[in-house]
């Protein structure tokens, strides 16, 4: 059976460029559309956003042995999740005819052991204050929404036997992600990319520079689409998939352009298109393999934090998993495509600019032939005719130019008769001789 060799392949990379382009085009229409049925059909939110970046309240569910169950645990948790997220059917177990909407579930996780086991319920609740969901502590002040949930979340699950349970309230969970951490984090990165740019553009081109950082950027897209389209939660772990990244990608695109390096130097001739084929030929057996293992193992340490419960873990494995596909995709698909393309638009300017240069110095010796042909002649012939006819009328210049024609033209008839006088001396002399 014959293998398939990729390094006698016939690599047609930038002939298909409209094909690459067109995909991550097609990935944000999609998100798009997600993005849109989650925003707009669902009346939720377009990106899930983790309490890392918003921040939330919490309340406790002591439940107890009950937890080891997993069929209970599950019934509990989607009890207590109606509860949060559609109040408005369980007003009759509240205290209070207050209105509570817009409330969202964000993690529920079991904590404690035995008799002691419960499940820790963290929510969000963007419509409203600090004082309204969890009160002031005065005594006359009005019942605080989180007390309300409380209320109906225990008339609920232990209503049959009162003290087999309790719940309660926490405090305001404040946000691990704070602004500044973000904004120290985007400056960073913009940091680290512009230093990226330098060294490639010093190391390789300036172009080459370019179109690594577009690709980065691509990436870093595509990773946040993926996480929309599937309503992953964005969580700070998300942050650190995006570094991890962009220090992945940017290192298959620099193995790229080293080896379309070596190749221009081996073949200076060969047209941009063609080098650039052969290089990710020449690569792509590598930047399979590297990838490939990467992506094995991610694979498997999500399939593990599946298996064992570990939220936090998986969220940071999918947008990684989405990112090293992205990666592979623009390092070999879209950096070298982007590459030929504009080397060959700049390599069609150079030579415009070439020949308008050419024909611009023809134009020019040309004009100072005719100058310095004009200015061989005598100055003072030039002054003295232009000083006569300045001194002329018009009618009189008029009157010269024809007399000059005429003085012209009896010469040519009197050097007509001449040359006619000479032929006839010369055919008598000729009869002469013959005589």
């Amino acid at each position: 059976m014959k293998t398939f060799d990729f390094h006698s392949a016939d690599m047609r990379v930038v002939e298909n460029k409209k094909k690459w382009f067109t995909i991550p085009l097609i990935v944000l229409i999609i998100a798009i559309v997600a993005g849109a049925i989650y925003g707009i059909v669902l009346k939720g939110e377009v990106f899930n956003i983790g309490m890392d970046f918003t921040g939330g309240y919490a309340l406790t569910v002591e439940i107890g042995t009950d937890l080891d169950d997993e069929a209970k645990r599950s019934v509990y948790e989607e009890k207590i999740t109606d509860i949060i997220e559609h109040p408005e059917n369980y007003y009759d177990l509240m205290s209070s005819d207050r209105e509570i909407s817009g409330l969202s579930v964000k993690d529920i996780s079991a904590q404690g052991e035995g008799a002691n086991k419960s499940l820790r319920v963290q929510f969000v609740a963007p419509d409203y204050s600090d004082v309204e969901m969890v009160g002031t502590g005065e005594e006359d002040s009005e019942e605080s929404i989180i007390d309300l949930l409380c209320e109906a979340i225990r008339k609920t699950l232990f209503a049959d036997e009162p003290y087999s349970g309790s719940v309660t309230p926490g405090d305001r969970t404040t946000a691990t992600v704070s602004t500044d951490l973000i904004v120290t984090a985007i400056c960073g990165v913009v940091m680290s990319l512009a230093l990226m740019l330098i060294y490639i553009a010093v190391r390789f081109e300036l172009l080459s520079g370019v179109v690594a950082l577009i690709c980065l950027v691509h990436d870093v897209i595509i990773m946040t689409l993926f996480m929309c389209i599937f309503h992953i939660e964005i969580a700070s772990t998300f942050v650190a998939a995006l570094i991890t990244i962009l220090g992945y990608s940017i290192n298959n695109t620099i193995i790229i352009f080293d080896k379309i390096r070596d190749n221009i130097k081996l073949n200076p001739d060969m047209g941009y298109d063609k080098i650039a084929n052969i290089s990710v030929r020449d690569t792509m057996v590598r930047s399979i393999n590297t990838t490939l293992t990467t992506f094995v193992t991610v694979a498997m340490i999500a399939l593990m934090s599946v298996i064992f419960g570990v939220g936090d873990l998986l969220t940071f494995c999918l947008p990684l998993i989405a990112g090293l596909i992205a990666g592979m995709f623009s390092s070999v698909l879209i950096a070298p495509s982007l590459w030929a393309m504009w080397k060959g638009h700049l390599a069609k300017k150079s030579a415009v600019n070439v020949v308008k240069t050419v024909g611009n110095s023809e134009t020019a010796s040309r004009d100072e032939a005719l100058e310095s042909f004009f200015a061989d002649k005598p100055q003072s012939v030039q002054e003295t005719s232009s000083e006569e006819n300045e001194a002329l009328s018009p009618t009189e210049q008029s009157d010269g130019m024809n007399e000059t024609s005429e003085g012209v033209t009896s010469k040519e008839d009197e050097s007509s008769d001449e040359s006619d006088s000479v032929a006839e001396e010369n055919n008598e002399t000729d009869k002469d001789n013959n005589a």
